[in-house]
């Protein structure tokens, strides 16, 4: 029955983790270990399972009480008293998409550090469930500052569609998804520090001040990103383009890693590692972001390269602008100044790319912090945590075929 169960939790929880490309400058790694590897399409599962919408209320009570969202027959937030209607759009967006990697990659840390109970075939069956409330609403902590992020850079940013559904924004109206992802925000702070008497002081005063850290660099991130799309001068290095990824997508994933580490134990050690990993593992993720923009997807945007004429500046429009003579680089400037979102337009932004090698360059700089990344995992211990640091390289970099068929040059360098 145990094994029957396995193999459902894989096969609806996780797709199948693709064999890890090993880069032929990559260092040598350690030897297989002798034990079980641990089940993280359980912990996945597991992170999934804290937001439906009975277990999220139950680990994180509502205040305000009365029907959810879903239950005003079709009214929305006009059905809900006026004081509840905030917390209750909240935690509708909590419950609905998403793929839950952060809170996973809590959970994941912190079973790493503490005996990998919960990834271990027959782990849970002891008698007590070994991850506790207060680790749970720790990591859904880390969940409600990114769906914050989510909603308010949806706004900034003007999309409309978000997980395959209109956007709060669109919903709701902007100054309502502003107030939701304040909300959102304070939840975040709030779910760590009521649990101050479980966690410990020193605890979550670290976790707190690590999530600070994160909000504010994601800040400054997005911050820099306004100055440039709104400035009359658009020209971008690769490198300036980076420095804004650093700042706007690693530290959910710093946060995220540091936080399970620490709510397993003290975690000096491990700051300046698992910054470096997640540094490098951050800006390969938004990097294949932008490549999935040029290919589309029914998960998030559902716009055809949008970035481009969203005036948002990627890596790849940098790269354009580096690899194109200067005619050419004010052709391009000129098509995404128009700001005709017509496939013709499009269709040939996207050749000027490909002129200028910008979708190949893209995925040697996916490579190139693919393997600063590996290098940082190879180096950590325990070999839990190792494990741990690799499956991560290899689940959140995954390359969909579709990305590749649509962005890759005909010629691609061996790797």
């Amino acid at each position: 029955m145990e094994a029957d169960s396995g193999r459902l939790v894989v096969r609806h929880c996780l797709p199948q983790a693709r064999r890890r490309k090993v880069l032929s400058m990559t260092a040598a790694r350690q030897d297989a270990p002798s034990t079980q590897p641990p089940n993280y399409a359980r912990l996945l599962c597991t992170a999934r399972q804290m937001f439906e919408p009975d277990e999220l209320e139950r680990l994180v009570p509502r205040l305000r009480g009365g029907p959810r969202l879903e239950e005003v027959n079709g009214e929305g937030a006009g059905g809900l008293d006026p004081i509840a209607a905030t917390e209750a759009i909240a935690y509708d967006f909590l419950a609905k998409g998403g793929k839950y990697s952060r809170p996973f990659i809590t959970l994941a840390a912190y079973d790493a550090l503490t005996g990998c109970r919960s990834s271990q075939p027959h782990g849970a069956d002891h008698g007590c469930d070994p991850i506790s409330d207060a680790v749970r609403r720790a990591a859904i902590s880390i969940e409600s500052f990114h769906k914050a992020s989510l909603v308010h850079d949806d706004i900034q940013d003007g999309d409309e569609f978000r997980y395959g559904r209109p956007t709060v924004h669109i919903t709701h109206g902007v100054p309502t998804a502003i107030n939701v992802g304040d909300y959102l925000i304070g939840l975040g702070y709030r779910l760590v520090s009521r649990d101050t008497g479980l966690l410990g002081a020193e605890t979550a005063a670290d976790i707190l001040n690590k999530l600070a850290d994160a909000h504010t660099k994601l800040s400054e991130g997005q911050g820099a990103e306004l100055v440039w799309r709104d400035s009359r001068d658009k020209r971008l290095t690769p490198q300036e383009a980076l420095k804004i990824y650093a700042l706007k997508t690693a530290p959910a994933f710093e946060a995220a890693l540091y936080c399970g580490v620490r709510l397993a134990g003290p975690a000096e050690k491990y700051a300046e590692p698992v910054a470096q990993l997640t540094k490098h593992l951050g800006i390969a993720f938004q990097i294949l972001n932008d490549l999935q923009d040029w290919q589309g997807d029914d998960f998030n945007k559902l716009t055809l390269g949008g970035d481009v004429l969203g005036g948002r500046p990627t890596v790849l429009w940098a790269l354009a602008l580096e690899g194109l003579a200067a005619e050419d680089r004010r052709e391009l400037e000129q098509l995404v100044a128009e700001g005709d979102a017509t496939p013709e337009v499009f269709a040939q932004i996207r050749v000027m790319f490909q002129q200028a090698g910008a979708f190949k360059k893209a995925f040697l700089l996916v490579d190139e912090h693919r393997l600063k990344a590996v290098r940082v995992a190879d180096s950590l211990s325990p070999e839990a945590l190792r494990r741990l640091a690799h499956h991560l390289i290899d689940t959140v970099l995954q390359q969909p075929a579709a990305t590749s068929a649509a962005c890759r040059p005909l010629a691609v360098p061996a790797r």
